[in-house]
């Protein structure tokens, strides 16, 4: 993976963490708040339950006081109805009405009612009505509310009147509930964002602020002795105001986080991965002979230095292939020039003297020029092979790599016997032309320096390399020269090989990722391992390769 890619994926997984934690912490905070939301509005309905709880139980213990008096049992009579009024005007209530144990009403007194409305009320039966029944069934009882004639709400308190015989008659009284405590606990408790609603099994007591949202949070809790529910109610408004900055500061830490990174990532790219990717480039420029590419390197004082000490050695490399290409030429050509000058006053001399020992020393003074004039197309040829990078050789099959070889040296040394022993069909090699070359030193060296030699070529190929042996019958390779196809080594003056052959097969073996292994005993075998190829030319069939002598 490259170290660019490397950094985005980095950078990216830094980004969904904080991301990722930033709305986790935002989710626990809105929980938190919601929490925080029911139990205060838990409190408050818990809160306007005790207290209407208390007020009713007030009230239920003023109406039960209230009807201990004497008066309240004489029915129809005058003492009676002063009580009622009294107790009305004394009291929170806002009516007062004594119902006989047969359930005809013998009294009553209601404010903003006509003296003739409370007599036609007289001796009317009420024994059906619930807060008489529960009365006169000896217990005190409040009534759900209902809408009185007068067009208000009101709650009815009821508790039995004792005589001698047990239960006589009912006291009753009303309040209205849009006056007095109840409604004043509905109103103290409310805001503009929370409501205060108190129901019955059936229908509302009283409510107060906002209670119609439909995504509000609600609290409820009960009034124990008359089972109805005092409901808190929060509205979604009221919650979201609460969370807007904290969404805002979320939002912009985010954002912050974020704009961090990037930041962050920009100055680590341009400190650190661009330098990478621009000296990398430069690396590769030089691999490829690109010599006096130089790189721009941004940043810390290293990196300064680091691009003084890659343009220097840009530039070292390309003056000295400059200087080794001019030299090689003028080398070349100037020996090919002497030794053409040389060849021929050796052949003019042989011809022109009767005398064996000079003519001899004439022929070996030309075959000591014409080996000089070998050894510069050599050089020539070693210059061209390693010219260009090995791609551009291609991929070719073993047999026909091998059969070239063959071909090309039997022709030239058809005193020896070269031949292939064995080598796969439609397996192809990483640069076949390079190894043409190689193999060609190999066999050639060993047919030079053999007599009659008998050189094998055997090749054997796995998933992954191609393994060709070069083996002949000769005296063996010496050291110095095994060195040089096996080592990282340098030529001394009193250590060096007999010429450029080795040196190119070190080369190109090298240029192909491929190793040479060395065995001397009875002759020589040297074993190239190269990579394989990904496949034939398209249209390019397999050679049948044959035994050459």
């Amino acid at each position: 993976m490259r170290l660019r890619t490397r950094l985005a994926a980095a950078l990216l997984v830094a980004a969904v963490v904080l991301s990722a934690t930033s709305l986790v912490g935002f989710s626990l905070y809105r929980d938190a708040v919601a929490d925080q939301e029911r139990a205060d509005l838990s409190r408050t309905s818990e809160s306007v339950a005790t207290q209407l709880e208390a007020v009713l139980d007030e009230r239920r213990d003023v109406v039960r006081l209230w009807s201990q008096q004497q008066p309240l049992g004489n029915h129809g009579s005058t003492a009676q109805k002063q009580s009622l009024k009294t107790f009305v005007r004394q009291t929170s209530f806002s009516g007062a009405s004594v119902v006989r144990a047969n359930g005809t009403m013998t009294g009553i007194y209601s404010e903003g009612v006509s003296a003739a409305a409370e007599r036609d009320l007289m001796g009317q039966q009420f024994g059906d009505r619930r807060y008489v029944r529960e009365a006169l069934a000896g217990r005190t009882y409040v009534s759900d509310p209902v809408e009185a004639e007068s067009g208000n709400r009101i709650v009815t308190i009821s508790t039995p009147i004792y005589g001698g015989e047990g239960v006589v008659a009912t006291f009753n009284a009303a309040f209205h509930l849009d006056e007095g405590d109840i409604g004043y606990l509905a109103r103290a408790s409310a805001t503009e964002t929370r409501g205060i609603r108190i129901l019955t099994d059936e229908s509302p007591v009283h409510e107060a602020g906002p209670t119609n949202a439909s995504d509000s949070l609600v609290a409820n809790a009960s009034v124990g002795s008359t089972g109805w529910t005092v409901s808190a109610v929060q509205t979604r408004a009221a919650l979201d105001s609460r969370l807007w900055p904290v969404t805002l500061m979320q939002v912009g830490a985010f954002v912050f986080v974020l704009g961090s990174l990037v930041v962050f990532g920009g100055w680590l790219y341009r400190e650190y991965v661009g330098n990478f990717e621009r000296l990398n480039d430069g690396f590769g420029s030089l691999v490829d002979g690109q010599y006096g590419r130089t790189v721009s390197l941004s940043g810390a004082t290293e990196w300064t230095e680091l691009e003084d000490g890659f343009n220097e050695l840009s530039e070292t490399l390309a003056r000295r292939r400059t200087e080794v290409t001019v030299l090689n030429r003028v080398l070349r050509h100037n020996l090919r020039n002497a030794m053409t000058v040389v060849v021929g006053n050796a052949d003019r001399i042989a011809t022109r003297t009767d005398d064996e020992t000079v003519s001899e020393d004439a022929r070996r003074i030309r075959k000591r020029g014409e080996s000089l004039l070998e050894l510069a197309d050599h050089a020539r040829s070693v210059e061209s092979s390693l010219d260009g990078p090995p791609e551009a050789a291609g991929d070719r099959p073993v047999d026909a790599v091998l059969a070239e070889v063959v071909s090309g040296l039997s022709e030239e040394f058809s005193a020896a016997a070269i031949r292939v022993q064995s080598a796969p069909e439609g397996v192809s090699v990483r640069g076949g032309d390079l190894l043409v070359v190689a193999l060609d030193e190999l066999v050639r060296n060993a047919v030079v320096h053999g007599e009659d030699p008998t050189v094998t070529l055997v090749a054997s190929a796995d998933d992954e390399c191609i393994r060709i042996a070069v083996g002949d019958d000769g005296p063996g390779l010496p050291a110095v020269e095994r060195r040089v196809l096996t080592e990282p080594f340098v030529e001394t003056p009193t250590e060096h090989g007999r010429g450029l052959g080795l040196w190119l097969v070190n080369w190109l073996v090298d240029r192909l990722d491929g190793d040479i292994d060395v065995t001397v005993d009875d002759g020589t075998s040297v074993v190239v391992t190269v990579p394989r190829g990904e496949g034939l030319p398209a249209g390019e069939a397999p050679s049948t390769t044959t035994d050459e002598n």
